[in-house]
């Protein structure tokens, strides 16, 4: 029997009994997880009987292997990161993206002379981990040989003023928010070569989990996706008072301006909802397309059995 108190908490949409769950992101609270916020300041993952805790990466995590290496978490990270953990036998899968395209993309100062990828070559390129791989797919979509750019692994430290100082004639950004932090310090837009244009058609911020995650918890991951993508609903149809919310409850100090992080999500709300796409999902005949281009320049070691490499259940 349950109990009159615990009947009337559950009319009130909460519940006394909270499953927890962690969503490890790749990246800094900021309004590229925006909707993931709203979810949880308004409450919709605690309705859905989630006690979920958001937690920030720092620079250069490896995000796959941290998910499947905790219990009850899951995590977003760039497609050609998932499909590369899959090759290498990593059991997790794809149930979900935030992004119906990459924001991936080479930063350059407003005065280079670089405005198309064949003029990369001879060129020193300041590059992340999560994304080498695309670069170099793109790289190889156009015939350009890697081996004739002078590619540096780089953190995020100090990026923008070694581009500054000239030491880089392009670094890799998210284009969802960094080219606004180094407009407001050039007091110019930067510009930029973003992948997508190249010929690198993939998604980005896939939400990914542990496969034995999905096993032993599938309701949990389902009633995690409502939540989540019921906030991105939100947050796209409020950007001022999502941008609100984020500065006072969740991003860091150097993030709180409200101007910054509604501009960012301006921008992001045209990757979450892009070109007629279902906001969320993944088109299973696309992602296997992707996962074919990384085969065949090399990138993974070996092509993703198509039912273990996304799940795509939770959208039925």
């Amino acid at each position: 029997m349950i109990s009159r108190r615990v009947f009337l908490q559950a009319g009130l949409g909460f519940l006394p009994w909270l499953q927890p769950l962690t969503m490890q992101l790749d990246w800094r609270l900021n309004a590229q997880f925006a909707g993931l916020c709203v979810a949880d300041a308004h409450g919709d993952y605690r309705r859905q009987g989630l006690a979920v805790t958001l937690k920030a990466a720092p620079p250069d995590m490896d995000v796959v292997q941290t998910v499947v290496s905790q219990p009850h978490t899951i995590g977003c990270a760039e497609e050609s990161l998932i499909l590369a953990a899959q090759a290498q036998g990593v059991e997790v899968v794809a149930i979900a993206t935030m992004l119906q395209a990459s924001p991936l993309s080479l930063m350059r100062l407003p005065e280079t002379a670089l405005n198309d990828l064949q003029q990369l070559p001879g060129k020193r390129i300041g590059i992340h981990s999560d994304g080498r791989k695309a670069l170099e797919l793109v790289l190889a979509q156009h015939q350009i040989d890697p081996g004739q750019l002078d590619l540096i692994d780089i953190p995020y430290r100090d990026k923008y003023q070694r581009l500054i100082n000239g030491e880089f004639d392009a670094v890799q950004c998210y284009a969802l928010d960094e080219p606004l932090k180094l407009s407001r310090r050039l007091g110019q837009s930067p510009n930029l070569l973003t992948f997508s244009d190249y010929g690198f058609d993939a998604y980005s911020q896939v939400i990914f989990a542990p496969a034995r995650l999905l096993l032993e918890h599938p309701q949990t991951v389902h009633r995690f996706l409502a939540a989540t993508f019921a906030g991105w609903r939100w947050a796209i149809a409020h950007p001022l008072q999502t941008a609100n919310l984020l500065v006072e409850r969740y991003v860091e100090p150097d993030y709180q301006d409200i101007d910054y992080q509604a501009q960012s999500l301006e921008i992001i709300a045209g990757y979450v909802e892009r070109d007629g796409q279902a906001i969320g999902r993944i088109k299973s005949e696309r992602w296997q397309r992707s996962a074919q281009q990384l085969a065949e320049a090399g990138l993974i070691s070996k092509l993703p059995a198509l039912d273990t490499s996304i799940d795509l259940r939770f959208w039925s």
